[in-house]
C-alpha cells in the first residue's frame, strides 16, 4: 500500500503549502517569485479547473469524489501487484491532488489557488492554480500517455 502512502502524502503536502499561502499572503495580493517567472497570488476558487460547476457546487462535489473512489478503488486493486508501474504512479498523483482540493471544497467551500505565470499570453497570465492542480494534470497526462488503465497488460 506504499501507493496509498504517496498519494497522502502528496494531499498532505499540499495541504501545508496552502496553509502557509492562507497566512502569509492576502487575496489579491501578488509578490513575484523564481526570478519573475512566477506570481504567487492567492485566490479563492469556489469551482474546478477554471472556474467551472463554481454555482453548482453539491454537484461538482458529487462527481469529483466518485472519480476520486473510483481511482482509489483501481490503484487499491493494482497495488500489489507487480507491473503497472505508470498506472500506479498517474493514479497516485491524481488521487492525491483530487484529494486536497476536494477536501477544500467540502469544508471551505473554495479551493485555494496561489500560483500564476507572469509571462505569456495574457489569458495564461490570468490563471491561478495550485500544487494539486498540477498533480492532476501530470497524472491525467502521464494515464493518457500510458494508454489508459492497463486491463490485460502489464507497463512497467
Amino acid at each position: 500500500m506504499k501507493e496509498l502512502t504517496m498519494a497522502l502524502a502528496l494531499f498532505s503536502g499540499d495541504g501545508v503549502i496552502k496553509k502557509y499561502m492562507r497566512h502569509h499572503l492576502k487575496e489579491g495580493e501578488r509578490r513575484p517569485v523564481c526570478g519573475g517567472c512566477f506570481v504567487l497570488r492567492r485566490l479563492k476558487n469556489p469551482g474546478a479547473v477554471l472556474g467551472f460547476g463554481k454555482n453548482r457546487q453539491r454537484e461538482l462535489n458529487l462527481v469529483s469524489g466518485g472519480m476520486l473512489a473510483a481511482l482509489l478503488v483501481r490503484l487499491v486493486c493494482i497495488s500489489s501487484r507487480k507491473g503497472y508501474g505508470i498506472e500506479k504512479a498517474a493514479l497516485v498523483l491524481m488521487a492525491g491532488g483530487g484529494l486536497s482540493n476536494l477536501t477544500d471544497r467540502i469544508s471551505q467551500g473554495y479551493v485555494d489557488d496561489y500560483i500564476s505565470m507572469a509571462h505569456g499570453p495574457g489569458k495564461l497570465q490570468k490563471l491561478v492554480f495550485n500544487l494539486s492542480d498540477i498533480l492532476v494534470l501530470a497524472g491525467a497526462g502521464l494515464f493518457v500517455a500510458n494508454g489508459g488503465f492497463t486491463v490485460g497488460r502489464k507497463n512497467k
